[in-house]
């Protein structure tokens, strides 16, 4: 019981400071005029539900020292209690059902990007902005930014270390509060490049910001249906400029931020022996090259340069976890193959250290040097020792054991929500398969028809809403919080 309190006396400081971000919709409906049609209730009611939830829980419980488990229990109970909270805008401004509202929240916070919601340009200024800005914030994971109003630093090293305690990797500082700030000046400035660029290159003022929020965040959430292949369809001088712009940004929240950190250092030996930097930029130039090969017709109809430039964002954002589209990957413009190509980036991921979701490319390459040390153990001499290392980079025992377990937890999950959204839904082996992919990956498109996601029935919704979120927190954390152990006192 009191492990339990403990974590609810966390969860209510994270409450406190969420509830200002629930006002910031406020500003942008007084801006737009919108009050009048969209009451600043919709608004005012979830900020002051989240303040006044928050004060009662750290006013009336106490907090004890932090352990993993605790951590992780607070993790996911914070990411569900937020998306609870967060879907009371759609809910109160929308004609839809509380339970698509919670599908259009948990998928803004954890960057997944799918969405039941049509006709976006109709929606209210604010409604967007709200979407928009739940990306950003699950962008680096909700911890890291709520974790700056967390007082005791054991407290706050626990915290961060459940949205990052998949795989052990180099820190930006010593210090926990260091490194927050430096990720979050790097994130920010990304954030106001890409809003400045955009809006160089003809977006309006709100397009700029809403699509600077969720670029770097590595989201997907747009303000139009056709994601950024309206821009091009709608006419706009510099739409070629905006397809790259996104690209690029998209290639950089899906890049390990400690790249950015050690290239502002100007240390160039740290970033050009990274090996998960080359075995991500190899496996976009090997899948764009697919890609480009497999849709080679369309350069008759759209030209080499446009049909390059589409097969290469599209990599890039499937592979991001991004999910911006230029064309709906669920239709016939995609061959068979180039959507075998994407759903297997689907998987991967981008970056350990970055905004993007999947499995990630440093477990993909842990996995890989393990299988060439093996395969070179068997075929070698009994009495050679052959030291196994990914690159310059030696791996340990701990960090193979938990590349395996996160890969075993991952394959589990996958197969099981497989199976279950196939057999309890309308949807067939593939369109599940995609689904289940793209929900556990946080990647947004999928091989559903749009006709068909917009139909789909309350326990499919469930089911990859739980899904985005366990995928988000890469499976670990939701397991713990159903182990008897973690409530347990002393554990």
């Amino acid at each position: 019981m009191r492990n339990l309190r403990s974590v609810l006396y966390y969860l209510g400081v994270i409450l406190i400071a969420f509830s200002v971000l629930q006002a910031a919709p406020l500003a942008v409906s007084a801006l737009f005029k919108e009050t009048v049609q969209f009451p600043m209730r919709i608004y005012a009611i979830p900020a002051l539900i989240s303040l006044g939830v928050g004060l009662a829980l750290v006013l009336l419980l106490k907090a004890r020292p932090m352990t993993p488990r605790l951590s992780m229990a607070v993790g996911v109970l914070g990411w569900v209690t937020l998306s609870l909270l967060g879907a009371l805008p759609y809910w109160l401004a929308l004609d839809i059902r509380y339970l698509d509202a919670l599908f259009e929240a948990v998928s803004g916070f954890t960057t997944t990007g799918a969405t039941i919601l049509t006709r976006l340009i109709e929606l209210p200024k604010s409604i967007l902005f709200w979407r928009a800005l739940t990306q950003w914030i699950g962008g680096l994971g909700i911890f890291t930014l709520f974790l700056f109003v967390v007082r005791e630093s054991g407290a706050r090293h626990s915290l961060m270390g459940a949205e990052a305690h998949k795989v052990a990797t180099d820190r930006f500082s010593p210090g926990v509060f260091s490194s927050l700030r430096i990720l979050w000046l790097i994130y920010g400035g990304m954030t106001i490049a890409c809003g400045l660029l955009l809006w160089a290159e003809g977006m309006t003022p709100f397009d700029a910001i809403a699509h600077a929020l969720t670029t770097p965040s590595t989201g997907g959430f747009s303000t139009h249906d056709a994601s950024i292949g309206y821009f091009a369809n709608a006419g706009m001088e510099h739409s070629v400029a905006i397809e790259y712009t996104i690209l690029a940004f998209m290639f950089a929240g899906g890049t390990s931020f400690l790249i950015f950190w050690n290239l502002l250092r100007r240390k160039w030996s740290a970033v050009s022996r990274n090996a998960e930097l080359r075995v991500w930029i190899l496996l976009l130039l090997v899948c764009s090259g697919l890609v480009i090969v497999a849709d080679r017709s369309h350069a008759a109809s759209i030209g080499w340069h446009a049909h390059i430039r589409h097969s290469l964002f599209h990599v890039v954002s499937i592979a991001s976890t991004a999910g911006f589209t230029i064309q709906d990957i669920s239709t016939s413009w995609f061959s068979a193959g180039t959507q075998q190509v994407l759903l297997v980036l689907m998987l991967i991921g981008g970056c350990v250290g970055s905004t993007a979701g999947g499995f990630k490319v440093f477990r993909v390459a842990v996995l890989g040097s393990v299988l060439r040390h093996g395969l070179r153990s068997l075929a070698g001499s009994r009495m050679e020792v052959l030291p196994l290392q990914l690159g310059r980079h030696r791996l340990h025992r701990v960090e193979i054991e938990r590349t395996v377990l996160v890969a075993v937890a991952w394959a589990l999950f996958l197969w099981i929500g497989w199976m279950v959204t196939t057999l309890g839904g309308r949807l067939d082996g593939w369109a599940s398969l995609s689904g289940i992919v793209s929900a556990v990956g946080n990647i947004g498109p999928h091989f559903i028809q749009p006709s068909m996601m917009a139909t789909l029935g309350a326990f499919e919704k469930s089911v990859y809403a739980f899904a985005m979120i366990a995928g988000r927190l890469e499976i670990l954390p939701v397991m713990i919080l159903f182990s008897r152990k973690t409530w347990r006192v002393g554990s």
